[in-house]
Protein backbone atom coordinates (compact mmCIF):
# COMPACT_ATOMS: atom_id res chain seq x y z
CA UNK A 1 0.00 0.00 0.00
CA UNK A 2 1.43 2.79 -1.00
CA UNK A 3 1.82 6.72 1.20
CA UNK A 4 -1.16 8.10 0.36
CA UNK A 5 -3.28 4.97 0.40
CA UNK A 6 -1.64 4.59 4.22
CA UNK A 7 -2.87 7.97 5.07
CA UNK A 8 -5.96 7.33 3.96
CA UNK A 9 -6.85 4.45 5.60
CA UNK A 10 -5.64 6.01 8.55
CA UNK A 11 -7.74 9.09 8.25
CA UNK A 12 -10.77 6.85 7.99
CA UNK A 13 -10.18 4.54 11.04
CA UNK A 14 -9.93 8.36 13.19
CA UNK A 15 -12.94 9.20 11.74
CA UNK A 16 -14.73 5.63 12.55
CA UNK A 17 -13.33 6.13 16.07
CA UNK A 18 -14.91 9.95 16.72
CA UNK A 19 -18.19 8.60 15.76
CA UNK A 20 -17.65 5.94 18.12
CA UNK A 21 -17.08 8.22 21.17
CA UNK A 22 -19.86 10.74 20.29
CA UNK A 23 -22.26 7.73 19.82
CA UNK A 24 -21.46 5.96 22.98
CA UNK A 25 -20.46 9.16 25.17
CA UNK A 26 -17.24 8.23 27.78
CA UNK A 27 -17.78 8.12 30.78
CA UNK A 28 -20.90 5.59 30.32
CA UNK A 29 -20.50 2.01 31.81
CA UNK A 30 -20.77 -0.79 29.46
CA UNK A 31 -24.38 -2.02 29.71
CA UNK A 32 -25.78 1.69 30.82
CA UNK A 33 -27.79 2.64 27.62
CA UNK A 34 -29.73 5.81 27.84
CA UNK A 35 -33.34 5.86 27.86
CA UNK A 36 -36.19 8.12 27.95
CA UNK A 37 -37.07 9.39 31.30
CA UNK A 38 -40.37 10.25 30.55
CA UNK A 39 -43.06 8.54 27.63
CA UNK A 40 -46.63 9.73 28.25
CA UNK A 41 -45.67 13.40 28.12
CA UNK A 42 -44.39 16.28 25.38
CA UNK A 43 -43.41 19.71 25.99
CA UNK A 44 -46.08 21.21 23.80
CA UNK A 45 -49.00 19.26 25.69
CA UNK A 46 -47.55 21.04 29.27
CA UNK A 47 -50.43 23.71 30.10
CA UNK A 48 -49.16 24.04 34.03
CA UNK A 49 -46.28 23.61 36.07
CA UNK A 50 -45.60 23.62 39.85
CA UNK A 51 -42.30 23.61 41.91
CA UNK A 52 -41.82 23.11 45.22
CA UNK A 53 -38.28 23.78 46.53
CA UNK A 54 -36.16 23.39 49.74
CA UNK A 55 -33.78 26.29 49.88
CA UNK A 56 -36.75 29.04 47.70
CA UNK A 57 -40.22 29.88 47.72
CA UNK A 58 -42.37 28.11 45.39
CA UNK A 59 -43.27 28.85 42.11
CA UNK A 60 -46.50 28.46 39.29
CA UNK A 61 -46.48 28.30 35.80
CA UNK A 62 -49.61 28.43 33.57
CA UNK A 63 -49.97 28.62 30.10
CA UNK A 64 -52.90 30.67 28.51
CA UNK A 65 -53.53 31.37 25.37
CA UNK A 66 -50.49 29.86 23.91
CA UNK A 67 -48.48 31.73 26.65
CA UNK A 68 -46.27 31.27 30.00
CA UNK A 69 -47.39 33.09 33.09
CA UNK A 70 -45.34 32.98 36.04
CA UNK A 71 -48.55 33.27 38.60
CA UNK A 72 -47.06 32.49 41.72
CA UNK A 73 -45.90 36.55 42.26
CA UNK A 74 -48.46 38.67 43.59
CA UNK A 75 -49.36 39.90 39.89
CA UNK A 76 -49.44 37.43 37.11
CA UNK A 77 -45.88 37.78 35.00
CA UNK A 78 -45.42 37.06 31.55
CA UNK A 79 -42.80 34.26 31.98
CA UNK A 80 -39.17 33.86 29.91
CA UNK A 81 -39.81 31.21 27.59
CA UNK A 82 -36.41 30.03 27.23
CA UNK A 83 -36.77 29.27 31.01
CA UNK A 84 -39.47 27.37 30.48
CA UNK A 85 -38.35 25.68 27.45
CA UNK A 86 -35.17 24.48 29.87
CA UNK A 87 -37.04 23.26 32.48
CA UNK A 88 -39.32 21.61 30.00
CA UNK A 89 -36.57 19.63 28.45
CA UNK A 90 -37.05 17.56 31.20
CA UNK A 91 -39.62 15.47 29.45
CA UNK A 92 -37.17 14.81 26.89
CA UNK A 93 -34.22 14.00 28.71
CA UNK A 94 -32.77 10.56 27.92
CA UNK A 95 -31.36 8.69 31.42
CA UNK A 96 -27.90 7.63 31.69
CA UNK A 97 -28.46 5.10 34.12
CA UNK A 98 -31.72 3.87 36.71
CA UNK A 99 -32.15 2.00 39.86
CA UNK A 100 -35.23 0.69 41.71
CA UNK A 101 -35.63 3.09 44.30
CA UNK A 102 -36.05 0.74 47.04
CA UNK A 103 -32.61 -0.29 46.51
CA UNK A 104 -31.06 3.02 47.32
CA UNK A 105 -30.42 4.92 50.24
CA UNK A 106 -32.66 7.86 49.30
CA UNK A 107 -32.22 10.22 51.79
CA UNK A 108 -28.39 10.25 51.29
CA UNK A 109 -29.27 10.65 47.55
CA UNK A 110 -31.08 13.73 48.54
CA UNK A 111 -34.23 12.58 47.65
CA UNK A 112 -36.23 12.13 50.81
CA UNK A 113 -37.20 14.26 51.09
CA UNK A 114 -36.39 15.74 48.05
CA UNK A 115 -34.29 18.83 47.03
CA UNK A 116 -37.62 20.34 44.76
CA UNK A 117 -40.14 18.85 43.23
CA UNK A 118 -41.22 19.43 39.67
CA UNK A 119 -45.20 19.12 38.82
CA UNK A 120 -45.48 19.59 34.98
CA UNK A 121 -49.44 18.92 34.74
CA UNK A 122 -49.74 15.78 37.12
CA UNK A 123 -46.59 14.40 36.29
CA UNK A 124 -43.96 14.45 39.14
CA UNK A 125 -40.57 14.42 39.38
CA UNK A 126 -38.19 14.63 42.41
CA UNK A 127 -34.91 15.91 42.34
CA UNK A 128 -32.20 14.54 44.44
CA UNK A 129 -28.43 15.90 44.61
CA UNK A 130 -25.60 15.42 42.07
CA UNK A 131 -23.40 12.90 42.60
CA UNK A 132 -19.68 14.11 42.84
CA UNK A 133 -17.82 11.78 40.13
CA UNK A 134 -19.32 12.93 36.77
CA UNK A 135 -21.78 15.72 38.59
CA UNK A 136 -24.75 13.92 37.31
CA UNK A 137 -28.29 14.30 39.59
CA UNK A 138 -30.64 11.85 40.90
CA UNK A 139 -34.43 12.15 39.94
CA UNK A 140 -37.19 9.76 40.62
CA UNK A 141 -40.13 9.13 39.15
CA UNK A 142 -42.15 6.92 40.81
CA UNK A 143 -40.16 3.93 42.29
CA UNK A 144 -37.36 4.25 39.71
CA UNK A 145 -34.69 6.67 40.51
CA UNK A 146 -32.55 7.82 37.38
CA UNK A 147 -29.19 9.72 36.85
CA UNK A 148 -29.06 12.05 34.10
CA UNK A 149 -26.97 15.11 32.80
CA UNK A 150 -27.42 18.08 35.66
CA UNK A 151 -28.60 21.08 33.86
CA UNK A 152 -31.05 22.37 36.31
CA UNK A 153 -29.54 23.39 39.24
CA UNK A 154 -30.11 27.67 38.57
CA UNK A 155 -33.41 26.47 37.38
CA UNK A 156 -34.40 24.83 40.73
CA UNK A 157 -32.48 27.66 42.81
CA UNK A 158 -33.15 30.44 40.85
CA UNK A 159 -35.31 33.17 42.25
CA UNK A 160 -38.82 34.06 40.98
CA UNK A 161 -37.57 37.13 39.30
CA UNK A 162 -35.26 35.24 37.28
CA UNK A 163 -38.39 33.52 34.99
CA UNK A 164 -39.71 37.09 34.06
CA UNK A 165 -40.20 37.54 30.36
CA UNK A 166 -37.47 40.22 29.80
CA UNK A 167 -38.87 41.88 27.15
CA UNK A 168 -39.86 45.72 28.47
CA UNK A 169 -43.69 45.93 26.60
CA UNK A 170 -45.93 42.80 26.06
CA UNK A 171 -47.09 42.14 22.54
CA UNK A 172 -50.24 43.52 21.35
CA UNK A 173 -51.13 46.95 20.30
CA UNK A 174 -48.56 49.37 19.31
CA UNK A 175 -47.60 52.52 20.79
CA UNK A 176 -49.25 55.78 20.82
CA UNK A 177 -47.59 58.16 23.11
CA UNK A 178 -43.92 57.92 24.47
CA UNK A 179 -43.54 60.34 27.17
CA UNK A 180 -39.76 60.37 28.19
CA UNK A 181 -37.76 62.82 30.73
CA UNK A 182 -37.54 65.22 28.30
CA UNK A 183 -39.09 64.70 25.41
CA UNK A 184 -42.67 63.52 24.31
CA UNK A 185 -43.43 61.67 21.25
CA UNK A 186 -47.18 61.14 20.02
CA UNK A 187 -48.99 60.26 17.57
CA UNK A 188 -51.74 62.98 15.83
CA UNK A 189 -55.22 61.97 14.10
CA UNK A 190 -53.90 62.15 11.18
CA UNK A 191 -51.84 59.58 12.09
CA UNK A 192 -48.47 61.35 12.34
CA UNK A 193 -45.76 61.54 15.00
CA UNK A 194 -45.63 64.95 16.93
CA UNK A 195 -43.19 65.69 19.28
CA UNK A 196 -43.06 68.06 22.29
CA UNK A 197 -40.76 70.45 22.22
CA UNK A 198 -40.87 70.62 18.63
CA UNK A 199 -37.85 69.71 16.61
CA UNK A 200 -37.44 70.52 13.32
CA UNK A 201 -35.73 68.62 10.99
CA UNK A 202 -36.32 65.65 12.84
CA UNK A 203 -37.97 62.77 10.00
CA UNK A 204 -40.59 60.94 11.02
CA UNK A 205 -38.33 57.45 10.30
CA UNK A 206 -36.11 58.59 13.12
CA UNK A 207 -39.01 59.00 15.66
CA UNK A 208 -40.36 55.71 14.51
CA UNK A 209 -37.35 54.09 14.82
CA UNK A 210 -37.28 55.20 18.40
CA UNK A 211 -40.83 53.82 19.16
CA UNK A 212 -39.34 50.47 17.70
CA UNK A 213 -36.46 50.03 19.96
CA UNK A 214 -39.09 50.78 22.64
CA UNK A 215 -41.14 47.56 20.87
CA UNK A 216 -38.37 45.37 20.95
CA UNK A 217 -36.15 46.31 23.90
CA UNK A 218 -35.34 43.52 26.13
CA UNK A 219 -33.03 43.69 29.50
CA UNK A 220 -30.02 41.75 30.29
CA UNK A 221 -31.94 40.58 33.48
CA UNK A 222 -34.87 40.95 35.61
CA UNK A 223 -34.59 41.40 39.56
CA UNK A 224 -36.84 41.93 42.32
CA UNK A 225 -37.83 45.91 42.70
CA UNK A 226 -35.23 47.00 45.72
CA UNK A 227 -37.12 49.96 46.45
CA UNK A 228 -34.90 52.54 45.18
CA UNK A 229 -36.32 55.93 44.72
CA UNK A 230 -36.86 56.68 40.52
CA UNK A 231 -35.28 59.98 39.91
CA UNK A 232 -37.47 60.09 36.61
CA UNK A 233 -40.26 58.24 34.84
CA UNK A 234 -41.24 57.22 31.72
CA UNK A 235 -45.06 56.77 30.49
CA UNK A 236 -46.35 54.63 27.72
CA UNK A 237 -49.60 54.42 26.40
CA UNK A 238 -50.91 52.03 23.61
CA UNK A 239 -53.75 51.61 21.48
CA UNK A 240 -56.18 49.86 23.20
CA UNK A 241 -56.60 52.09 25.51
CA UNK A 242 -55.32 50.03 28.90
CA UNK A 243 -53.81 51.22 31.60
CA UNK A 244 -50.49 53.47 30.66
CA UNK A 245 -47.18 51.39 31.75
CA UNK A 246 -45.07 53.57 33.76
CA UNK A 247 -41.23 52.52 34.13
CA UNK A 248 -39.44 54.31 36.53
CA UNK A 249 -35.62 54.99 36.03
CA UNK A 250 -33.91 54.28 39.36
CA UNK A 251 -30.34 54.02 38.09
CA UNK A 252 -28.49 55.73 34.29
CA UNK A 253 -24.47 53.88 35.57
CA UNK A 254 -23.12 51.27 35.17
CA UNK A 255 -26.69 49.60 33.78
CA UNK A 256 -29.91 51.15 32.74
CA UNK A 257 -32.29 50.09 35.73
CA UNK A 258 -36.12 50.78 34.85
CA UNK A 259 -38.53 49.63 37.61
CA UNK A 260 -42.11 48.80 37.27
CA UNK A 261 -42.68 48.57 41.51
CA UNK A 262 -46.50 47.84 40.99
CA UNK A 263 -45.29 44.88 39.49
CA UNK A 264 -42.50 44.41 41.92
CA UNK A 265 -39.62 44.03 39.47
CA UNK A 266 -36.50 46.08 38.02
CA UNK A 267 -35.29 45.51 34.45
CA UNK A 268 -31.51 45.65 34.11
CA UNK A 269 -30.14 47.01 30.68
CA UNK A 270 -26.57 47.56 29.20
CA UNK A 271 -25.73 51.47 29.89
CA UNK A 272 -25.69 51.72 26.29
CA UNK A 273 -29.55 51.18 25.68
CA UNK A 274 -29.91 54.97 27.20
CA UNK A 275 -29.02 56.95 24.20
CA UNK A 276 -30.82 53.97 22.12
CA UNK A 277 -34.38 53.91 24.52
CA UNK A 278 -34.74 58.01 25.65
CA UNK A 279 -33.12 59.86 22.72
CA UNK A 280 -33.91 60.90 18.74
CA UNK A 281 -30.95 59.46 17.31
CA UNK A 282 -30.15 59.39 13.24
CA UNK A 283 -31.53 56.81 10.74
CA UNK A 284 -28.24 54.96 9.05
CA UNK A 285 -28.22 55.73 5.68
CA UNK A 286 -28.32 52.70 3.29
CA UNK A 287 -25.28 51.68 1.43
Amino acid sequence: MGTRGLLNLTLVVLAIGLGLIIYFEPGLEPGDVPQPLVRQLAPIDAIEIQIERVSREPLSFTKRDNYWQLVSSEIPLPAAEFQINALLRVLQTNALSSYPADSLDLPELGLQPPQATVTINDFKILFGITESLENRRYLQVDDTVFLVKDQYQHLINADWSNFVDRKLLPAGPSITRLQLPDLQIARGDNGQWQLSPEMPGISADVIQQLVDHWNTANALYVRRYDGTRPDETIRIETGDNTAALDFMITAHSPELVLARPELGIQYHLSSGMEEVLLTLQEVPAEQ
